[in-house]
């Protein structure tokens, strides 16, 4: 049982886990499958795995991708890693902060996701070019990823999430699944990037990808990469014009409120309609 391997490893290895900093290990074969079905990797994929401890979903992800790297920040999990998967070429384990590190290129991203760190990696993911994301994540923070506007819990992540991925929330992970057994309750989502229906969600997608920016300097670069606009020049006019408070447009991007966001997509729709009919005029 994958249970008594993983024990076993925790003995030979003499890791004691540390449920404070998000230590859980997964091990039921049926969730680690389903979580790996979800995810839709086949032959041909590169797979990243943030934080994978001491393997046991990678165990089974070297059986269906072409190669899976492996992010981890906690050094004791390296040296089992490497000697568990010593005969497996297609395994590339990096010793590394996910929320730091340069991200590799990759078609798929897995995680049991350290719940701490689940609202800052999304964000990251904002900047990823992939087909599909399926991660274990505390219940609570799936639902508000899908929460819509006006309902409780709907908050800046909401909006963010909504207009990147499609969401599926396939199935509660019990305790059980676990050790030790989590205090939170868990499940596994999946994520499939959206294409922009509009010109607008497009731009507002370039604006949150340059969130350490400040909003004034991310508005200019987001107007020219959404090509609402050709100039430097032109993208500043209509900054200029836009109305948008001083204090927002001083602001980075990352500390935009939600009204403040939705204040510049309501702009920022305005302006690519103005725009549209003034072409046809």
């Amino acid at each position: 049982m994958l249970r008594d391997r993983t024990q076993a490893l925790l003995s030979k290895h003499c890791i004691i886990l540390d449920p404070s900093l998000d230590e859980q290990q997964l091990i039921d074969e049926e969730v680690i499958a389903k979580l790996i079905d979800f995810s839709g990797v086949g032959g041909d994929d590169v797979v990243l795995e943030v934080g994978p401890g001491l393997g046991n979903i990678t165990e089974r992800l070297l059986r269906r991708a072409k190669t899976v790297i492996c992010i981890e920040k906690n050094p004791k999990y390296i040296p089992v890693l490497r000697e568990r998967f010593k005969h497996h070429p297609n395994l590339d384990v990096v010793l590394g902060d996910a929320l730091n590190e340069k991200l590799p290129r990759s078609d798929r991203l897995i995680s049991n996701l350290p719940y701490m760190i689940c609202e800052a990696f999304l964000q990251r993911t904002l900047r990823m070019d992939m087909k599909s994301a399926a991660l274990i994540v505390p219940s609570g923070f799936a639902k508000i990823l899908e929460a819509r506007a006006g309902e409780p819990g709907y908050s800046k992540l909401s909006l963010q999430a909504q207009l990147f991925y499609n969401q599926e929330n396939h199935m509660e992970v019990p305790p059980s699944a676990y050790i030790p057994a989590p205090r939170t309750e868990t499940c596994i989502i999946s994520l499939v990037p959206k294409a922009s229906s509009t010109v607008a969600d497009e731009a507002l997608k370039e604006l949150f990808r340059q969130g350490d920016k400040l909003a004034k300097n991310a508005l200019r670069e987001t107007l020219i990469r959404a090509r609402i606009c050709d100039t430097t020049r032109q993208a500043v006019s209509f900054i200029a014009e836009s109305g948008v408070p001083v204090e927002t447009l001083g602001k980075k991007v990352t500390r935009l409120s939600l009204k403040e966001i939705a204040l510049l997509g309501n702009w920022l729709r305005t302006l690519t309609t103005s725009l549209d009919n003034h072409r046809y005029l």
